[in-house]
């Protein structure tokens, strides 16, 4: 179902990287260069199916949509001032509402130039502001572009909606604005809560009312490698997608579940990342006429983070990439298969029976 020469936008501007963490922030200026620099120096950039799509600052009107007038006034006094913070782990600085909406907005311009046919899928350097909800932020996230993005499509016809997030650390904040809608399904795989920020997204977090079933948590112990990792994803995502079928996909491809992340404590390669990412993009060939935003979240060792985004850009492209050989420090061992089958049971016995998904009948 892949497309070799599928269209592919990349978000891009040196905007992107006018924002003031600190430097011993996880976040820090020349991160979104670093991958810029990287996707031209690798050739992705040069190739006739990739254009650069130039982000506008997110909408007022989406704006207001998406938070309370309150925190947007605090976000707006805290971007005067430079005094400040969204939380603990989250400084405010001067500029730092403008910089939000660039990078929220730029979410918005990629979609944009899908709807419009320019391009059928794009990739940021940014993007992925999942712990951001309707009254705050935090984790790194000032505005939620994922729940700007919803409101986007919707006001552009689209319906089913599907965010595919493999971020390591759970999307708290798009968890809060969803789990009543059953028109936007929510797949996550992380890292087990009670380790991880947001210490949040419990496999009995399902949704509810009328989105009962339609927010899916799948997290995983310490130390969880490519294989548990693989099972778990063949036995859940699969069937829950041709049951969805979404409309538009919003990915998160998980770059910080890679063994060498210094924020996290899973045991993945990029082969697992670009296996997720190639089921994700035939899967939006398939059901999503190739609709897929692809948003970079997460991802602190340099190294990994520009190695997951070049398979996943290859994918998209059809452009060729190798990434270096990898060896995680542990193989996953008995303790870590069975509290991963334990956990695949229990979400297969949440959510299964809402959609009429024979419990052994998986559709690869």
């Amino acid at each position: 179902m892949t497309n070799d020469h599928c269209k592919t936008g990349f978000i891009w501007s040196p905007l992107l990287e006018r924002f003031d963490f600190g430097r011993l922030h996880p976040i820090r200026v020349g991160r979104f260069q670093m991958i810029h620099d990287f996707l031209r120096e690798a050739g992705f950039l040069s190739q006739p199916n990739v254009r650069i799509v130039e982000p506008k600052p997110l909408p007022l009107e989406l704006l207001a949509k998406i938070h309370s007038k309150d925190y947007i006034s605090r976000v707006k006094k805290m971007s005067e001032t430079g005094e400040g913070e969204i939380s603990i782990d989250t400084p405010g600085f001067k500029g730092i509402y403008d910089t939000a909406r660039i990078s929220t907005g730029g979410t918005i311009s990629g979609i944009r130039a899908i709807l419009r046919g320019e391009i059928e899928h794009v990739l940021s350097p940014t993007g992925g502001f999942h712990h951001a909800h309707y009254d705050g932020g935090g984790g790194f996230c000032v505005f939620n572009d994922l729940a700007a993005s919803v409101q986007y499509l919707r006001g552009n016809g689209i319906q089913r909606i599907m965010i595919a997030d493999f971020d390591v650390h759970h999307g708290n904040g798009t968890q809060r604005y969803f789990m009543s809608d059953p028109d936007v399904m929510i797949i996550s795989f992380h890292e087990d809560p009670e380790w991880l920020y947001p210490h949040d997204g419990h496999i009995k977090d399902i949704g509810l009312g009328e989105g009962l079933g339609y927010n899916i948590n799948m997290h995983f112990p310490m130390d969880s490698g490519n294989n548990v990792y693989k099972y778990a994803f063949d036995e859940l995502v699969p069937p829950l997608i041709e049951k969805f079928q979404p409309e538009f996909i919003l990915f998160l491809p998980g770059y910080d579940a890679h063994y060498m992340d210094r924020l996290a404590h899973l045991n993945l390669t990029t082969d697992m990342i670009a296996y997720v990412a190639e089921f994700i993009h035939n899967a939006s060939h398939r059901y999503s006429n190739g609709q897929l935003c692809v948003l970079s979240g997460g991802g602190y060792h340099p190294d990994a983070l520009c190695w997951g985004v070049g398979v996943v850009m290859s994918i998209l492209t059809g452009h060729d990439y190798i990434p270096p050989s990898q060896q995680p420090p542990f193989d996953d061992d008995d303790d870590i298969w069975a509290i991963v089958r334990e956990n695949v049971l229990e979400v297969k016995q949440l959510i299964f029976p809402k959609f009429g998904i024979d419990m052994n009948e998986i559709e690869l």
